[in-house]
């Protein structure tokens, strides 16, 4: 690492985070988009340490990269398989594809030598992808008839667990009634899933796993939502220090004008890291434990801090974007309240050019 600048990822916190909220219970841990920005592989590496035998994905490719960096257990495609020439590398690398069509699993048949493992996709009322509940049993049951398709699993995903909790039990429900139907006619896969991190604040016992995502990370699904420690903390160093008039402007566009003489200190990290360019009006940073405001527009690559109330600054003091110094603290929620966004996209949005660097491994 050269340039002062990284995102910390403590695996002793994410074991203790599964362990919170796993109680015991089979898990499928949510590992797509890199783990939610803290890096797929040593996500599921440590993971995998601890007993968790299915990995969920978005894409062909992230199942391929786990594979290769030597995950053994169940790695479970999310997305829609298109186009459907991708099932040979799905058999290749033995991942566990989604099911949301007829002619998904037809061609998944044709080209599997055996019945292959396999889950099949509900909708009940995301209405993204999947088989929607109503028309669902018919054609799980024709799927259940291809030659070289086994169903392992069937899921469904719920998209307000956080905001309506009676939709989410009404959906639930739908789902539930569905696998009743399934089962009185032969068709019992091992694996039923649908509760994510917030789902399972109130159906701790629903289904066969739990399918936590947010939770393992430390992050929130909503502000009450206790019990976890944030995995990731995103972290910078000064590298320089100006001293500035009265009345003199900083950075792009002028907007931010000195009302005293200040002292300004550059960090090198901008919106190209994953600093969200929104946090130039309200934005702070750690430093020595204290809270510093964003001085100016965040620029693609630095970020200028207004330390004046900080006599002693120094070049290489360490500055907090996320995470948290002494008794301050700024979560991916609170940057995330401030960029008008969701605490998810902040840590998927830190880019790649900043490293990973791992501690407890």
């Amino acid at each position: 690492m050269i340039r002062p600048t990284y995102c910390r990822i403590d695996l002793d916190r994410l074991k203790t985070n599964y362990r919170r909220i796993s109680r015991k219970k089979p898990v499928i841990a949510v590992v797509k988009a890199g783990a939610y920005g803290h890096g797929a592989v040593e996500v599921s590496r440590a993971l995998e340490s601890e007993g968790v035998k299915i990995f969920a994905v978005a894409l062909i490719e992230e199942g391929i990269e786990l594979r290769k960096a030597g995950i053994k257990g169940s790695i479970l495609i999310g997305g829609s398989i298109y186009p459907f020439a991708n099932f040979k590398e799905v058999l290749k690398y033995r991942l566990t594809p989604t099911i949301a069509s007829l002619d998904s699993g037809r061609a998944l048949s044709q080209m599997a030598r055996s019945p292959y493992p396999s889950h099949i996709k509900v909708d009940t009322g995301m209405n993204r992808i999947g088989f929607g509940y109503r028309g669902a049993y018919d054609n799980i049951v024709k799927l259940s008839k291809m030659k070289n398709l086994k169903i392992e699993g069937i899921y469904t995903h719920f998209p307000c667990a956080d905001t309506d909790r009676k939709l989410t039990l009404t959906q639930a429900e739908n789902f539930r009634e569905l696998i009743k139907k399934l089962k009185a006619s032969g068709i019992s896969p091992k694996v039923l899933h649908a509760s994510n991190t917030a789902a399972q604040t109130f159906m701790r016992n629903t289904f066969t796993h739990f399918r936590p995502g947010l939770g393992l990370y430390g992050l929130k699904p909503f502000p009450s939502y206790s019990g976890v420690l944030p995995v990731m903390s995103f972290l910078s160093r000064i590298v320089y220090i100006r001293k500035i008039k009265r009345g003199e402007r900083v950075s792009y566009g002028g907007d931010w004008k000195a009302r005293r003489d200040s002292v300004i200190a550059t960090l090198p990290a901008g919106y190209a890291d994953g600093i969200r360019r929104e946090l130039s009006k309200g934005g702070e940073v750690l430093i020595r434990g204290r809270r510093f405001p964003i001085a100016g527009r965040v620029c693609m690559d630095m970020t200028m801090i207004d330390v004046t109330d900080l006599p002693s600054v120094g070049i290489g003091d360490e500055a907090v974007f996320m995470g948290g110094q002494g008794k301050e603290e700024i979560s991916a929620s609170q940057i995330a309240d401030l960029a008008g966004t969701i605490n998810y996209e902040i840590c998927c949005g830190i880019s790649s050019r900043v490293p990973r660097v791992y501690t407890n491994l």
